[in-house]
């Protein structure tokens, strides 16, 4: 691996991202290679869920991917994520959390870009 150093896009939570991976860009590489290898199959599941109506099966589905969003430095989106989860304890109809769910859908479908563009850089400096 190269010794030049690598700095997060500005748009992630890069002080946590420095402090998960501690300059170990391959391991950070493999993580941001899996989110972005994996994140289309998440959103389809959590929308899926949102579509079904049910709440418990949309608050499953936003549940196994919030920890995900942590590890590329998404870490609001965290906790958004753990806000809807927790909105959907005691709810019949998942429409109720639209004014959280869809903000939180559009950010994320904008972020994933940024983790794409990281991704390419990191790839380039351990190549």
């Amino acid at each position: 691996m190269s010794d030049e150093s690598f700095v997060f896009n500005k748009q992630l939570d890069g002080r946590f991202l420095n402090s998960i991976y501690e300059g170990d860009k391959e391991h950070a590489k493999m993580i941001f290679s899996k989110f972005v290898n994996s994140v289309n199959g998440y959103l389809a599941e959590i929308e899926q869920g949102y579509n079904s109506g049910n709440a418990e099966i949309f608050r499953k589905a936003i549940h196994k991917f919030k920890p995900v969003l942590s590890f590329v430095g998404l870490t609001k989106l965290t906790g958004s994520a753990e806000i809807i989860e927790k909105k959907c304890n005691g709810i019949t109809d998942v429409n109720t959390l639209s004014g959280l769910y869809i903000p939180f859908k559009t950010e994320l479908k904008e972020m994933i870009p940024v983790i794409e563009t990281d991704l390419m850089k990191m790839k380039a400096l351990t190549s």
